[in-house]
Parts: C-alpha cells; sequence; structure tokens
C-alpha cells in the first residue's frame, strides 16, 4: 500500500504561493480571493488620475499581494470585498471607482501577456483594466460590464508590472469575480486540479510507514464537548526533501528570511492511501528529535473544527468594527426599528452583512426606574436609555465573526426564520448613557465693559476671567457671544446669572435664542420681562435650562430695552455650561460591554443551546457545516446505511452498557447575581433556575448516581413579565438590579442574553410618556413598542417555541408553558438514543479499506447483522484492522 502525506505551502493558507504558483500563471490568490477581506485599502478623495494617485500613496508592496481602493469624491462605495471565494466590486449613486491591483512578479519585458477577468454576475458601469510600470501607464482600456468575460492584453515593461481592475459607475450596482487570470499571450493556465498543485509537496516518510488517524464524531460519554478527528504523533525522516519542507527548521543559526517554515502558522495538509484521501486537516509541528544523530521531526494532524476553536480562542468582538452600525441615538432611530424600516446608519456598509433590521431597540426593564403620570396613573420614562438599548442581529454578528477568518460555513438551520428572529442585547452596563464626551464644565464671568440694551436683542456678554479661573468652551466665541455647536447632539446645562441696571420704568426683556445651522431660530428659551420701579434699580436675570444641539446650532443670551434711558449689564453676571455629548450609538458605545465577549465563547454558546454539530464540508476543508444534532445523525434524509457485516473481525469483541452516565443532567444558562427577577423568582420557587432544565434518567436507570451540568455560557436567562401588574400587556424582559436597603434600582454588566423578536405591539392597558432627549420631541402618548422575549409567541399557544431550556412557571399573563423548548427539540433525541436500556457500546475489530474511509461520513448508519449502529469512533492504521467503537441504536 502506498501512504502519502501532502502538505501545501504556508502562505496564503495553502492555496496559493508567491513562489510556487500554478504552471505558466501569473496571478496570485486570483481564484479564491481569500486575503482580499483583510487586504490593504486606500481611500482616495482625488478630482485627478485615481488610479495613478493610488499607485502613488499605496505602492502596491509587497509583490504578488493585492490592495483595494476606491473613491471618496463624490461618493464612498464599498471596498471590494472576497464573499463565497468570489470579488465583489462595488458603486454607489455617484461616479464612482472601486477596484484591486497586484503586483506581478517573473514577467520578461517585451513579453506579450493576457488577463482574463470572469464575471460571475454582470453589472452596469464599465471596468477598467490597467497595466502599469511602477507609476508609469501602460495601456488602460475600458470594458463594459455587462459581459461575463473580460480580456485584456499589453506589453510588459518590466519584470514586475502592476496590473489594476476598476469597476467604474454612477449607480448602486455590483459585479461579481470568479476568477483573474494572467498569462503569457497564447498559453492558457491549466485550472484542473492535479494529484499536486498551488506548491503542494509530498513529504518522504520511514519505510513502511503507517500513520495512525483517530476518526471521531460526537463522543456518546460526554455530551458536553464534540471530540475531534485528529492523527497520533508521528515522526518524518529528515531527508533532504523534509529539510527543505521544514526549512532546516533544527539549525538553530538559520536566518529568518520571512518565507521560513513558521511552527505557529496553520500548515494545511492531506493524507491519502492508494490514492485515496484518509485525511484534510492541518499539520502541527510538535518537536524535533535528535537521536544519535538522527534528525526527524514530530508532527500529528488535526481537523479543520478544532483549527476553527484555536483560530477564535483569543479574540474578542472587540477584534470586529462596528463602526458600519453607528446611528444617531434618538426616538425617531429607535421607533424605526420597531416598524422594520431600520435605524439611518451614519456610515456606509463595509461587511456586506448590514441590513436594515441588524439593530433593534426593544422595550426592555434596564432600570426599573419609572415614575407616574399625575393625571393617567400612567409610565412615564426619566430617559431612553432607561428602556432601549440596542440589540444586535445572531446571524450578522456570526457572519462577521466568519468574515474574519479563513473559514465559511453552511447552515440550513441559521437561514430558518425561527432563528432569524433571534438577537443578542449590546448593553453597555450600569452607565445610564452612551457618552463620547461627559462632565466638561465651564464658566463665564459678565464684561467689566458694561453691555448696553438696545430697541432690538442684544448679546449679553461673558469673558474668560482668569483671576477666577472662568474659562468658557472654546467653542464659544467671545467677541460675538455666541456658542455654535461643533457636533451633533452636543448637550449643556446651563445656569445662568445676569445682573442688569435700569432706571425707573424701564422694561427689559430677556431670552435664550437657539437657531438651527440654516439659520432658523427656534422658539426662545427662558424668555423674561421686567419693569424696573426705581432709579438706578438691580435686578438678576437668573435661571437654569439643558439643551440639545446639532452641529451648526448656535445658542445667545440677549436682552433688549423698550425704553430710551441706560439699561446695561452689570460686571457680577456670570453663566456656567457643563457639556456632554450622549446620543451616538457608535462602535465605542456597542463595544463598551460586549467588547470582552470571547467570539469563540459566543459561538459555542449557541451550539449548546441547540446542540449544534460542526462537521467539515468534504468538498471544501475550510467550509464547515453547522446544524442540530438530530438534523445531522437522527433525522437526515442523506445519511447512507452501510453493511459492514462481512467486515468484522467475530474473534474479539467487546460489548458493554453505557455505564457511566449521570442520573441527572442539568440543562441551564449562566446566573447573573444582580438580576433582581431572575433571583427573585428562584426565591419564590423554591431555588429553581428560570429557564433550566433538570433532566433525570428513567426508572431502567436507578442504579446511576452523579449529576452533570450543561450550560450555555456566556448566556443568561431572561425574566419577561408586565412592566408593572396594573398594566398586563405590557410585557417585557426584567434586566436589573435592586437595592432593598434604599428601595432604588438600576442598570448593571449582564451576561449577553439571547432574545426573540416578537415585534411591534400594540397597548391597550395604558400609554407610556417619552422624555424630549436627543434632538426628539417628548411623546406623552405612546401606545407601542417593540417586544423582545424567549418566547416566539406573548401569551403562549400551542406551538410556541421558548428559546430556554426547560419548562417552567411563567409569569402571568404571559401565559402557560410549552413543551417546544431547548431540550425538548434539540437534546431530546439525542438523550433518548443516549438513555435507552438497549443502547450499548461495542468495540470491535473491522477490516476497513481506504475507499471505506474515504466514503465514511459519520451521519451514515451501519448494519452488522441487522442490527443497526452508529459509529462513534475509528482508530485506523493503515495495513491493519481498524477499531471502531459503535452505538447500537435501539
Amino acid at each position: 500500500m502506498s501512504v502519502q502525506l501532502i502538505v501545501f505551502p504556508q502562505s496564503y493558507d495553502g492555496q496559493f504561493n508567491s513562489l510556487s504558483t500554478t504552471a505558466n500563471e501569473f496571478v496570485v490568490n486570483g481564484t479564491n480571493f481569500n486575503t482580499i477581506n483583510t487586504s490593504g485599502s486606500y481611500d482616495s478623495s482625488t478630482s485627478g488620475n485615481v488610479i495613478l494617485d493610488v499607485l502613488t500613496n499605496q505602492p502596491p508592496s509587497p509583490i504578488n499581494t493585492w490592495f483595494r481602493f476606491r473613491t471618496t469624491l463624490s461618493g464612498t462605495p464599498t471596498l471590494p470585498t472576497e464573499i463565497a471565494s468570489n470579488l465583489t466590486l462595488y458603486s454607489t449613486t455617484t461616479l464612482t471607482f472601486s477596484g484591486v491591483y497586484q503586483k506581478l512578479s517573473n514577467l520578461v519585458a517585451g513579453t506579450t501577456y493576457e488577463m482574463i477577468i470572469d464575471l460571475s454576475t454582470t453589472g452596469t458601469g464599465s471596468v477598467l483594466t490597467s497595466a502599469y510600470n511602477g507609476t508609469t501607464l501602460i495601456s488602460q482600456p475600458l470594458h463594459a460590464a455587462n459581459q461575463s468575460q473580460i480580456t485584456f492584453s499589453w506589453t510588459a515593461a518590466s519584470t514586475d508590472d502592476t496590473i489594476v481592475i476598476s469597476y467604474f459607475n454612477g449607480a448602486v450596482d455590483n459585479i461579481v469575480i470568479s476568477n483573474i487570470s494572467v498569462s503569457q499571450q497564447g498559453i492558457t493556465p491549466t485550472t484542473i486540479n492535479t494529484d499536486l498543485q498551488d506548491g503542494q509537496v509530498i513529504c518522504d516518510l520511514y519505510e513502511d510507514e503507517d500513520i495512525p488517524l483517530s476518526l471521531s464524531v460526537d463522543d456518546f460519554k460526554n455530551v458536553a464537548e464534540k471530540v475531534q478527528s485528529y492523527s497520533k504523533a508521528f515522526n518524518l525522516p529528515a531527508t533532504k526533501r523534509n529539510n527543505q519542507i521544514f526549512d532546516n527548521i533544527f539549525e538553530i543559526t538559520r536566518t529568518d528570511t520571512g518565507l521560513n517554515f513558521n511552527p505557529y502558522k496553520r500548515t494545511k495538509a492531506i493524507l491519502k492511501q492508494d490514492g485515496f484521501l484518509l485525511f484534510e486537516g492541518y499539520l502541527r509541528l510538535i518537536d524535533i528529535q535528535d537521536k544519535e544523530a538522527e534528525i526527524s521531526y514530530n508532527v500529528n494532524l488535526y481537523s479543520e473544527v478544532v483549527a476553527l476553536a484555536d483560530v477564535l480562542g483569543d479574540k474578542t468582538f472587540s477584534d470586529l468594527d462596528f463602526t458600519e452600525l453607528s446611528h444617531d441615538y434618538n426616538i425617531t432611530n429607535i421607533q424605526a426599528t420597531w416598524t422594520g424600516a431600520g435605524v439611518t446608519y451614519s456610515n456606509p456598509s463595509t461587511s456586506g452583512f448590514r441590513a436594515a433590521d441588524t439593530v433593534k431597540y426593544p422595550f426592555v426593564a434596564w432600570t426599573h426606574q419609572y415614575t407616574f403620570n399625575a393625571s393617567s396613573g400612567f409610565p412615564v420614562l426619566p430617559n431612553l436609555e432607561s428602556s432601549f438599548r440596542p440589540f444586535l442581529h445572531i446571524k450578522y454578528l456570526i457572519d462577521r465573526i466568519f468574515q474574519a477568518t479563513d473559514f465559511t460555513y453552511e447552515s440550513t438551520f441559521f437561514n430558518t426564520a425561527d432563528f432569524d428572529k433571534l438577537y443578542m442585547d449590546f448593553n453597555w452596563g450600569a452607565n445610564n448613557a452612551p457618552a463620547n464626551v461627559s462632565g466638561s464644565g465651564y464658566i463665564g464671568r459678565g464684561s467689566l465693559t458694561p453691555s448696553l440694551a438696545t430697541a432690538s436683542f442684544t448679546n449679553l456678554q461673558l469673558i474668560n476671567y482668569a483671576p477666577w479661573n472662568y474659562f468658557l468652551p472654546t467653542n464659544y466665541n467671545t467677541t460675538t457671544n455666541i456658542l455654535t455647536a461643533t457636533q451633533i447632539n452636543e448637550t449643556y446645562t446651563i445656569n445662568y446669572d445676569f445682573v442688569v441696571t435700569a432706571n425707573a420704568g424701564e422694561v427689559v426683556d430677556f431670552q435664550w435664542l437657539h437657531t438651527n445651522a440654516a439659520g432658523v431660530p427656534y422658539p426662545p428659551i427662558d424668555v423674561y420681562t421686567i419693569t424696573s420701579p426705581i432709579i438706578n434699580n438691580v435686578f438678576s436675570y437668573t435661571g437654569s435650562f439643558t439643551i440639545i444641539m446639532q452641529t451648526g446650532d448656535t445658542l445667545e443670551a440677549q436682552f433688549k430695552t423698550s425704553g430710551t434711558t441706560t439699561v446695561q449689564l452689570a460686571g457680577t453676571g456670570t453663566a456656567s455650561f457643563t457639556q456632554s455629548v450622549s446620543a451616538v450609538t457608535s462602535n465605542l458605545i456597542l463595544q463598551t460591554l460586549r467588547g470582552e465577549l470571547g467570539q469563540w465563547d459566543f459561538l459555542k454558546g449557541l451550539m449548546t443551546m441547540f446542540n449544534l454539530v460542526t462537521l467539515p464540508d468534504e468538498d471544501n476543508p475550510s467550509n464547515i457545516k453547522i446544524e442540530p444534532y438530530s438534523d445531522v445523525f437522527i433525522n437526515n434524509p442523506n445519511s447512507v446505511e452501510l453493511d459492514w457485516t462481512d467486515k468484522i473481525d467475530v474473534s474479539e469483541m467487546k460489548l458493554m452498557p453505557l455505564t457511566d452516565l449521570n442520573k441527572k443532567t442539568i440543562f441551564k444558562f449562566v446566573e447573573d447575581e444582580d438580576d433582581y427577577a431572575f433571583n427573585n423568582y428562584k426565591n419564590q420557587v423554591g431555588g429553581h433556575l428560570y429557564g433550566s432544565k433538570k433532566f433525570d434518567a428513567w426508572n431502567e436507570f436507578n442504579i446511576l448516581a452523579g449529576e452533570d451540568e450543561i450550560v450555555a455560557e456566556p448566556f443568561a436567562a431572561t425574566v419577561i413579565k408586565p412592566l408593572m401588574e396594573q398594566f398586563p400587556d405590557f410585557i417585557t424582559p426584567a434586566v436589573y438590579s435592586y437595592n432593598p436597603d434604599d428601595n432604588t434600582s438600576e442598570g448593571f454588566e449582564n451576561s449577553p442574553r439571547i432574545m426573540y423578536n416578537n415585534g411591534e405591539k400594540t397597548l391597550t392597558s395604558c400609554t407610556y410618556s417619552i422624555p424630549a432627549q436627543n434632538g426628539g420631541g417628548a411623546s406623552a402618548l405612546e401606545d407601542e413598542f417593540l417586544q423582545f422575549s424567549h418566547l416566539s409567541t406573548i401569551p403562549t399557544a400551542t406551538g410556541t417555541l421558548d428559546f430556554h431550556f426547560g419548562q417552567c412557571q411563567l409569569i402571568l399573563p404571559v401565559g402557560n408553558s410549552v413543551p417546544n423548548n431547548l431540550f425538548n427539540l434539540y437534546w431530546l433525541p439525542y438523550y433518548s438514543e443516549l438513555y435507552n436500556p438497549d443502547t450499548r457500546i461495542m468495540t470491535i475489530k473491522v477490516n476497513l479499506s481506504p475507499s471505506d474511509i474515504n466514503t465514511f461520513k459519520f451521519n451514515d448508519t451501519v448494519m452488522i447483522k441487522n442490527r443497526t449502529y452508529r459509529v462513534n469512533n475509528i482508530d485506523y492504521k493503515p495495513n491493519d484492522l481498524a477499531t471502531v467503537e459503535f452505538i447500537l441504536i435501539p
């Protein structure tokens, strides 16, 4: 038998290599484009030659590497993006460019080369193909973007010309490129996959080396973990070929050229026997052994799913940039998420996954700090943040996580209508509002040179008065005495006391004038009129107010007189300004608390909730299939039943019951210590955890002992209940802390919550009041809100889904508990097989060929002597019988 271990180059994750490309092909990574999303990018704002500007300001170095660009002068299209191994170029409503470029290598000056661009999705506009020698143009024809293949030829001016592919359009559109190829004219590069391509090399093995594999699926004895396939460690000889592959890594005096083998980088590898693929995954160099001058490389193989956990292990949500989700935090945007219109984003989409429903603002009792309207007795919100904080779409978060890796995924389950309605909160914690600037205090003193009132309004004067450390905001003009806002939702709390003198009978009017950026005034603030009763009367214009200003808005304190005698500002007046900006839901705000959440922890929590299985795609090892256990192993119409009756070695068989099962298993979420509603429920019902499930083995298993926990970490369960008892249809999530010592409640840094979008609801028991804030007007009779919960319908009914584990008493009038919960839907099918008196583990030797291993799938079942089994583990060694662990399916 012939065993081959084939290793791919580490550059470009084993797909392409600047030193070893497909024969006659000069473009690197022109098929999968798997480096595009992390490649360098440049935004050009020039009104001149865009491409020359790009090549000058971001030269294409290193060579054989893609770079991206776009224009921003009249509009900003999305940067070129790799999606599903294709390259997408975008345009927007104004005339814009977007494109990619790469400096080639190993060209022959004076030779004609041909570039072929295959478009899987055509579009409007034009494609501009360019060839440059440095910044000197060689050729630049224009092509219509509505053709499926574009061909461009040029004569090389150097050994490293640069190619540029640009999409030019004046409408919102995109084109999708599936392949970019450059070859010498008259020679067509082969795209047929052969045994060795893209720089793959076959490692030398020791004579008669048999590499043992442990091929495993879900470990039936440990439901909380998924055991993945791997090989036992084995040695490779230090032959000339292997030394080249590993770059003589054992030589401690070698110099790192940047192309050396890196033991800390993923190295793609495949194992074949007699031409059959046995294993596709990654090779890990464990150590180098030197025994009596014989050097060997100690390595092992591991599968893709393990690699995904490794890749995401240290990454948190702070590694994902949510700048594309930034928007004004105001009632207009909040309410737009109830209807489906969605927020008005401040920035263009850069990920390709953002949608109108990516951000939602359901009503949640985040602080439970409500007062009541004196006449109606209905709730009054103290501010927006007491009840409205952002939630992000779960599917969007999954897509963003995978986008930043070399992996892709497929999941029918993630695309279901119910999963599409799941969101995770991005609460910012105990603080009451997002804040970019806060607590900046300033004070100005009245002018020592008196301001004189006239028959029309004149500005009251303030100055920076150093002896008393009176310093006005930097955006206060002490010449005009006008305050001008420099950013959106700039908030000021102003306390003022202007002292004025007037003669008897003089009528003096005061006001603060707020004007928008277009010069249109708002209604005056703190209007006040006084008539002086005596000569040289001294009186004060005193008050305080809070104002929210937008960029370019102005504010000025004014007075005027109706008489002809002197009315003037005395030199003792003052005004203080406390400045803050608290109205932009930005990347900074979204990352305040959730930025610490691990990306793998997030995915693992979802896998635990829905008992998801992650399997590599046999056609694309970097593509991971994610589906519920029952859909893969129990109710899969694509599974095959294999008959291995004639392959077993009956001379040695081990059959045993599952004796290491636990008597009890608790399915639960993490517990938030400060969650008042959760803890209050727990205390009221004798310690039962809201949303949990206690699985107790049936009577046939009464000899079992022990208790296990399946925890959907990092997520916590969420109690839903009426906001107040007197408003039974105002049912919201309750996520706040409570201090019994002073009878106060407030927000806290809660564990993330997964909730279902129940849609916009109309209240019949009450209305509620929303204060004016962040440029939005007050709403005193609001009778609608966006409802989120752990249930698919409220009140519950037949068919209602519960996204908690188990049935428990719900708080009236939410409804009765429902059986369609996480345990019954996703875990019970597994446990029904596991906890069955007829379930057995059988370990037996099986004569499996390389072809059997190549075609076997773990969701297949095996028939042996008219009994059906599921395979749990295969210990395979070429040239020997395999040891197979079967599970007898009852």
